[in-house]
């Protein structure tokens, strides 16, 4: 697991290397770097116009890349001097951020949006609240009366997954509105449904939109014992046949995700520790996680005395966690997608996050979706709301087209489900997959790797 590596009062002052920053991991607790300067990241969290969650995420990190997709613009060093530790500060040499191609982008996607209308429009929210509406109208039912039936709970389950895949999705990228406010508000709804704001910026926002597919830094590729996603792991029979039990498997995920909430904001680590700054929010986190376990844990049994009860409840789990996982899973693992051991900023952001993404299906499904199946779309501009990606996607093609860069789409979930089967039977099969031949550090780790019983 990959852990972070803590430098306090002995982070070097004046020009620093790329070398050496790389050694001390990112920077101090209390820093936030972009490009090559050094910022203090509490004089930073009442002057961010978003909140101060997202600050306080990053504090000890690198937020360039992050502040690059969420801004769409360069970072503004001047105008942020009152916030610059200016005894941190990289030799103006070592910035290593080559994203010209991105801003490019950036110029073709607002002829066709422009940046003022990226929010959500007025119609979105009739879908937001009905979503909404049916929850709560469902689960309080189900309370009041007692009647815990499968079908019920299996109806209220998949609303649960939209209520994640249309609006904490946009609300935790700060999708929905200009007004931080609407976002913290609406992206609380993801604490309803037994998950972790705090937790789920940690892991999404910070590592794995940053780092998406990197053998090293995404934590969405760690895998379990059972489940190889990553090159990086060794290689055991089991593996074999994961591109068969897999989507078995993810029925539990639902299940996962109220108990890794809760854990995770308990310890404080998720794949690697939180930032010092996120400690504000977790007793918060936790009160929210207890009166979960309260309303579907302790009531129903209150309510419906029955040893079959679980039983009947289940089905709110199992429906929530397979759709969630499943589309998440499909649209970065599938055949002919690259793991990369470099995405930081010394190549391409954009080029990275394109080969490491796919897009299925069109606007039907992305209104069901939250745009999710936009996924290049998605991790190029998350602070896009996802009811444009439509709009912006043959724009995205295009350019990728012209630049070389491979922009996988599929027609069908189907054709886009073989897929993935495919390649977690490549990855589950070979020690070193079609997906990580080109990188020259999983072929020397290789060479560790052992299949076992």
């Amino acid at each position: 697991m990959a852990k972070e590596r803590r430098v306090g009062s002995d982070f070097e002052a004046s020009s620093l290397t790329r070398e050496k920053v790389d050694v001390m991991m990112d920077c101090p607790a209390n820093q936030v770097r972009i490009g090559n300067k050094f910022y203090n990241a509490e004089k930073l969290l009442d002057f961010h116009p978003g909140g101060q969650l997202f600050i306080s995420a990053f504090a000890g990190r690198d937020a360039s890349q992050a502040f690059m997709s969420y801004h769409r613009k360069r970072f503004p060093h001047q105008k942020m001097k009152f916030a610059l530790d200016k005894e941190d500060t990289l030799a103006p040499s070592e910035d290593p951020h080559l994203n010209d191609d991105y801003f490019d982008l950036v110029e073709r996607v607002e002829k066709v949006l422009p940046r003022q209308k990226s929010f959500a429009p007025w119609t979105y929210y009739v879908k937001a609240f009905f979503i909404i509406g049916v929850c709560l109208a469902l689960e309080g039912y189900m309370h009041y009366t007692g009647q815990y039936v499968w079908y019920l709970s299996a109806i209220l389950g998949l609303f649960y997954a939209y209520l994640g895949l249309n609006i904490q999705h946009d609300a935790n990228h700060g999708a929905l509105s200009a007004n931080p406010l609407v976002n913290r508000l609406m992206g609380m709804t993801q604490n309803w449904y037994g998950a972790s704001v705090t937790s789920w910026v940690h892991q999404h926002v910070v590592q794995h939109h940053v780092h998406t597919n990197d053998v090293h830094l995404d934590p969405d590729i760690e895998g379990k014992v059972v489940m190889r996603l990553n090159p990086m792991r060794p290689l055991k029979k089991v593996h074999a046949y994961q591109w068969f039990y897999f989507f078995g498997l993810i029925f539990m995920y639902g299940f996962s995700i109220v108990k890794f909430s809760f854990t995770t904001v308990l310890e404080g680590f998720y794949y690697t520790p939180f930032s010092e700054l996120l400690n504000r929010y977790r007793y918060q986190e936790l009160a929210w996680s207890l009166f979960f376990y309260f309303r579907w844990f302790f009531l129903p049994y209150y309510m419906a005395p029955a040893w079959t009860t679980f039983f009947q409840i289940a089905p709110m789990f199992m429906i929530f966690g397979f759709y969630l996982s499943v589309f998440f899973h499909i649209s970065h693992n599938y055949l002919g997608v690259e793991q990369l051991e470099d995405t930081s900023p010394k190549r391409s952001w954009l080029h990275n996050q394109v080969v490491a993404s796919s897009n299925v299906a069109g606007p039907i499904l992305g209104f069901l979706n939250g745009g999710l199946n936009y996924q290049i779309e998605h991790h190029l501009f998350p602070r896009i709301h996802h009811s444009h990606y439509p709009t912006i996607a043959p724009v995205v093609r295009q350019f990728c087209q012209e630049r070389g860069i491979p922009y996988r789409h599929f027609e069908t979930v189907t054709e886009n489900v073989i897929s993935s089967i495919q390649h977690m039977y490549d990855i589950g099969t070979n020690v070193v997959p079609e997906a990580a031949k080109k990188l020259e550090n999983v072929k020397m780790h290789a060479r560790t790797l052992s299949v076992a019983g």
